[in-house]
C-alpha cells in the first residue's frame, strides 16, 4: 500500500512539474540573466546563429535537434543587428510573421533575438513536446523593449522550472506600413535539464524497483 501511495505522489510531482508556467525575460543592458540585446546570453548555449548559411531564399532551417519553419519560408540576409554576419528573415509578402522553432529535446530556457525596423507587436509562446503552444501568451511591443542604442532589436527568453519547453512560436499578426518584416538570430537554450525532472524520473524508477522486489 505504501508503495502505491509513493508512486501516486511521484506521479503528482511529475504532473505538477510538467505543467509549470514559462516566464518571459527581456534582455536589457546590465540584465543579470541576459546580455545586452545586441547579443545572446552567456548563460545559455547557442543552437543556431545562421552564420554558415548562404544569403538567399530558404524554405526552412533544419539541423539535428532544431527546426525553424514559417509558412512563407525565409530569406537569409547577409547582416544582423544581433550578431553578424547573417539573420533569418520571415519571407511573408505583407510584413507579418509566423515562425515556429522546434527542439528535439526539452529545455528549461529558450532565447531568440528579434529584429524589426518598425514599432510592431509580436507574441511569444512556448511549445510542448507535441508542438502545441502552452502557457501564457506574451505580447511584446518591440519599440518598447528594444535596445535604445540599437533600434528595432531586442533579445527575449522564456524560462521554466522544468525542461518542458520544446520550442517557441513567434507571431506578428499585423504587417507594418512598409512591409519591412521580422528577422531572428542567435537561437539559444539552457544546456542542462532541470533538476526537478531528473528528481521526478528517479523517484518513479525507485518506486517501480521497490514494487518489483515485493512481487
Amino acid at each position: 500500500m505504501k508503495a502505491y501511495i509513493f508512486l501516486i505522489s511521484c506521479s503528482l510531482l511529475c504532473a505538477f512539474t510538467a505543467n509549470a508556467t514559462p516566464t518571459l525575460v527581456v534582455g536589457t543592458p546590465g540584465n543579470s540573466y541576459l546580455s545586452t540585446p545586441k547579443g545572446p546570453s552567456p548563460q545559455m548555449g547557442v543552437l543556431a546563429n545562421f552564420d554558415n548559411l548562404n544569403p538567399g531564399p530558404l524554405a526552412s532551417y533544419l539541423t539535428p535537434g532544431v527546426a525553424v519553419t514559417s509558412p512563407d519560408g525565409f530569406q537569409v540576409l547577409p547582416y544582423s543587428t544581433q550578431s553578424g554576419p547573417n539573420e533569418l528573415f520571415d519571407n511573408s509578402s505583407d510584413g507579418t510573421a509566423n515562425i515556429s522553432i522546434k527542439l528535439a529535446t526539452g529545455t528549461s530556457g529558450i532565447g531568440i533575438g528579434i529584429a524589426d525596423g518598425d514599432p510592431v507587436s509580436v507574441t511569444l509562446q512556448a511549445l510542448n513536446a507535441s508542438g502545441t503552444v502552452f502557457g501564457p501568451v506574451f505580447s511584446v511591443n518591440l519599440a518598447a523593449t528594444q535596445d535604445p542604442n540599437n533600434p528595432g532589436n531586442g533579445y527575449y527568453a522564456l524560462f521554466d522550472t522544468t525542461s518542458d519547453i520544446f520550442g517557441l512560436q513567434i507571431l506578428q499578426p499585423t504587417g507594418s506600413s512598409n512591409f519591412s518584416g521580422l528577422a531572428i538570430d542567435d537561437l539559444q537554450a539552457v544546456p542542462e535539464p532541470a533538476s526537478f525532472v531528473l528528481l521526478g524520473a528517479g523517484a518513479v524508477l525507485l518506486g517501480l524497483s521497490r514494487l518489483r522486489r515485493r512481487a
